[in-house]
């Protein structure tokens, strides 16, 4: 009888220790994307990816091959194809993207949904002239000679809160009225570290005036000094500041990239999580496969390694993947014109476009249609997100990522004023 029960013990043992080696391998199979399936009365298993449909924001609807398959946010086993994926929410511009699901690989939508009727709220009420944005993203300074109290004429900064939207209350006047500025032709120098402003005067071309105003307290306008002496030596140290800084930045991409985007491009700007960068090619060159060990779920989108002069370009790092953007001039992006000898060449302080929107989409200004756009660092997905009317050069994204910031006049009598646009 021991015995019996003995073997009994060990039978029953076996049978359930087969039964969870069984079950996680089943487990494992579809934690990989198989599934099962019966073909001419044989079963087996499928290989399956994953699309992992989200959006932001959520509860958006998932259409795969323009049938309605799920919401957001939820995951759908797919056999290894190509697939048109459009996500569509109410009061929101759609989202569509064709996308490849691989066996056994997870892809993620990532859809980042805008408003199709954005907000618009005022963020200045008494003009606001040469708006520039500060290199980090947070500040723009402006004049203002309109005011019908004369005193609050003169430089004004706006503090851009990462809590949008905006008010008045974030709006510091650091100047008095500052006179014989001819405000056509004047512009606006931020320092790299975002402490000092320069406001500089030109006729006919010529430097007439560079006033340093410090963004930390109020100055008067009889206090400003000129500054025109130093000017050159100035914005050398801050050239010399920024190129160190990104310096920086560039040398932690692989050797290739370092003299793609030191030699072979200009205009290099990274995302704020450093993880994209994108600038304007100046020669032609050809980008090396393979810089880095891919990750598994790398982006399918056709990439462009054969750069062309002339064309934008995003590079994502962690991916070893680059983007074809467009072309220079239809994103509005002028080529810098050479200055003539013995003057001071300011055009590199100009506003410039495209500018990062969040770490994941550029937004630029169609100059045929007078639109404000926005795409995705793989130059997918094009979407006008404001049409409404605007001065053309100053748009400004905010830290926050969900507003764009607008210099506009709506009425014929009325200077042009700094508006939030909502647009997430």
């Amino acid at each position: 009888m021991e015995k019996k029960a003995a073997r009994r013990t060990i039978v029953v043992l076996s049978l359930v220790l087969l039964t969870v080696v069984g079950l996680t391998y089943l487990i494992s199979f579809l934690i990989k994307g198989y599934r099962p399936t019966i073909n001419q009365n044989r079963f087996g298993f499928l290989p399956t990816g994953l699309l992992v449909a989200n959006s932001d924001p959520e509860g958006a609807s998932v259409y795969i091959n323009d049938k309605l398959a799920t919401a957001t946010d939820d995951t759908v086993s797919l056999p290894p194809d190509e697939y048109s994926v459009r996500i569509e929410k109410d009061g929101y511009l759609p989202w569509f993207k064709t996308l490849t699901i691989q066996k056994e690989i997870v892809t993620q939508t990532n859809a980042l949904l805008f408003r199709s009727t954005p907000d618009l709220k005022p963020l200045t009420s008494t003009g606001a002239i040469k708006p520039t944005l500060s290199s980090d993203g947070g500040k723009i300074v402006y004049g203002v000679t309109n005011s019908a109290s004369a005193e609050k004429n003169g430089i004004w900064v706006l503090d851009l809160a990462s809590n949008l939207p905006l008010n008045r209350a974030n709006n510091r006047q650091i100047s008095g009225a500052v006179n014989k500025i001819d405000w056509e032709t004047a512009i606006f120098i931020w320092s790299p570290d975002n402490k000092e402003v320069l406001l500089v005067n030109q006729e006919s071309e010529k430097i007439t005036g560079a006033y340093l105003v410090p963004t930390d307290k109020y100055t008067s306008g009889e206090k400003l000094v000129d500054a025109s002496i130093r000017l050159t030596l100035i914005l050398e140290e801050w050239q010399k500041e920024q190129r160190e800084e990104l310096k920086l930045k560039i040398a932690k991409l692989p050797k290739e990239m370092v003299e793609v985007a030191t030699v072979s491009a200009k205009m290099v700007n990274f995302s704020s999580d450093g993880e994209r960068f994108f600038y304007l090619a100046k020669e032609a060159v050809k980008i090396p496969e393979n810089l880095i060990p891919h990750p598994p779920a790398r982006s399918t989108q056709p990439e462009e390694r054969e750069i062309r002069p002339g064309n934008i370009y995003v590079y994502d790092i962690k991916q070893d993947i680059n983007f074809l953007i467009s072309s220079a001039e239809s994103l509005g992006v002028e080529p810098q014109k050479p200055a003539e000898s013995g003057s001071l060449d300011l055009s590199a302080y100009q506003p410039q476009a495209p500018s990062w929107l969040t770490n994941n989409h550029l937004v630029y200004i169609d100059q045929g249609k007078k639109e404000v756009k926005v795409v995705e660092s793989d130059g997918t997905n094009i979407q006008t997100i404001y049409s409404g009317p605007f001065n053309n050069g100053f748009i400004f994204p905010s830290p926050s990522s969900r507003s764009l910031i607008v210099l506009t006049s709506l009425h014929p009598d009325s200077p042009g004023n700094l508006y939030e646009i909502r647009v997430r």
